[in-house]
């Protein structure tokens, strides 16, 4: 049996990933309840060199990540996996703005920045674990 299609986030479409598969460390951020960029992802689509000529949907969807719960999420999941965050806004950011974070991240972090963010990801859910059990 063929394994399953990946969907994509907003639409829940099948959809092949670009350039590689997704960080299991840093799974998609999930809602309850529909985010915007779910109800309209069309909103969020942009390809290459749409972004100048596009400036009023921009600040749409900008503004919409501004006031998402998991625009935080969002962009982590972003920053890591590069390879299927190519085009679109997500979190309120280009692919120029994640290409530029990614290499503060590194500057800041080191080479390995995605193990080092993974290390404090599960470091802060052994925290949060523990504060529960107490």
């Amino acid at each position: 049996m063929a394994p399953a299609l990946p969907t994509h986030a907003r639409t829940g479409q099948h959809t092949l990933p670009r350039h590689g598969t997704e960080d299991p460390r840093f799974p998609r951020p999930q809602s309850p309840t529909l985010t915007r960029c779910q109800v309209s992802p069309t909103l969020f689509d942009f390809e290459r060199g749409d972004y100048a000529r596009k400036v009023p949907e921009l600040a749409q969807a900008r503004s919409a990540c501004a006031r998402c719960p998991l625009a935080a999420d969002c962009l982590l999941w972003a920053l890591v996996n590069m390879g299927t965050t190519t085009v679109g806004i997500i979190a309120g950011t280009t692919p120029r703005q994640r290409t530029q974070l990614r290499s503060r991240l590194a500057a800041r972090l080191g080479p390995d920045w995605v193990d080092v963010l993974a290390d404090r990801e599960a470091a802060r859910d052994r925290t949060a674990v523990r504060g529960r059990a107490a």
